[in-house]
């Protein structure tokens, strides 16, 4: 598996330590993954015309 690192404001990282019970790297994951399948189909409609 392969790494990649992000910034986030200090704000926002304060907020993501306040709930440390949570798995903030798979919540980036499930969101990555997610925007991918949205944008696959987005160009699947684009390119049958249906948009």
């Amino acid at each position: 598996m392969k790494r990649f690192t992000i910034s986030v404001p200090d704000n926002l990282k304060k907020e993501l330590d306040s709930m440390a019970d949570i798995n903030w790297v798979e919540v980036a994951r499930k969101g990555i993954e997610d925007k991918l399948k949205n944008l696959e189909q987005f160009e699947a409609l684009e390119k049958r015309g249906d948009l």
